[in-house]
């Protein structure tokens, strides 16, 4: 099974369309968009209340100058980020070459989270402006993260996109709970999104903590009401995923977006050898030091 999945993974790397340098591909008139679960983006400071995990300030500093190095590389214009502690930590990602060259602005809001992550977007400020943003709660009975909904303007045009930032509940601690919970914030979602003004681009990302085929993205985001679709079917039914668990890749981070976003293709994997695991059981498999997930992408006209 193992030879399966580095077999799968090998062949996803040439799913992304790079240069000699190893940069994506740009080309005028066009955005790239992207989503990353970072996996515990945690400080090294100790917040009572929180179930923090603490890196040693060593792990922290290799963590954000990988974490860097993978966002540099792919080089979004804007990219959903989950599992991220709190504003400082973006700070000192986008501080951190060869982010630090880049005009990135950072958009987080913290949320009742018991483990203390949030969702966050980091945009280009040469290429996109904000005009608001929010963050939408759910419940306290079952604190989770926030969802974060961001309007903004493509600069140099007159087109306009609402993204939502979503990191579902995992189904640990309390199977029904988590997915009451988690079909609450979907649906919710694909009804709002569906009525965001015409004309308007919607582009619904994050981790969704389960694949393309489920009855959550099937019935409740990717259906004809939401007007979404999702651009992480067809790698999904390939066998290419985000996430890597018992020998098989799993699709848990996904890109949907409404008629009025010109994705050109299907979402993308991206991936480079150093992002994975080199040896012993996990051979293959994310560097969890980086992250357990890898990013997810997508190309869009404007």
């Amino acid at each position: 099974m193992r030879l399966k999945l580095l077999v799968i993974l090998l062949a996803g790397l040439s799913l992304a369309t790079t240069t000699a340098e190893g940069e994506i591909f740009r080309r005028d008139g066009a955005l790239t968009v992207a989503t990353y679960n970072v996996c515990n983006l945690f400080d090294t400071i100790n917040d009572p209340g929180i179930r923090d995990n603490l890196p040693t300030p060593e792990h922290y500093r290799h963590k954000i100058e990988a974490l860097a190095r993978v966002i540099g590389e792919l080089g979004p214009d804007m990219i959903g980020l989950c599992e991220v502690e709190n504003a400082a930590v973006l700070r000192d990602l986008t501080t951190t070459a060869p982010l630090d060259s880049v005009p990135y602005r950072l958009l987080h809001y913290e949320s009742p989270d018991r483990r203390g992550i949030d969702v966050a977007l980091l945009y280009r400020a040469d290429r996109i402006e904000t005009i608001a943003s929010e963050p939408i709660r759910f419940s306290t009975d079952y604190p989770t993260r926030d969802v974060l909904r961001v309007e903004l303007r493509i600069l140099g045009s007159e087109r306009r996109m609402v993204v939502y930032v979503l990191h579902l509940p995992s189904r640990r601690g309390g199977y029904s709970q988590a997915t009451r919970m988690r079909e609450t914030i979907a649906a919710t979602i694909g009804e709002q999104a569906a009525r965001e003004e015409p004309g308007v681009g919607v582009i619904v990302l994050g981790d969704l903590n389960d694949t393309p085929a489920s009855g959550l993205v099937r019935r409740m985001l990717a259906t004809e009401a939401t007007g979404l679709r999702c651009l992480t079917a067809a790698a999904h039914r390939k066998g290419i995923g985000s996430y890597a668990w018992r020998d098989s890749w799993l699709m848990y981070d996904h890109i949907l977006v409404n008629r009025e976003v010109n994705a050109i293709g299907d979402a993308r994997v991206f991936r480079r050898p150093w992002m994975l695991t080199a040896t012993g059981r996990f051979r293959g498999y994310p560097d969890r030091a980086i992250s357990d997930h890898l990013p997810v992408y997508i190309r869009i006209l404007y």
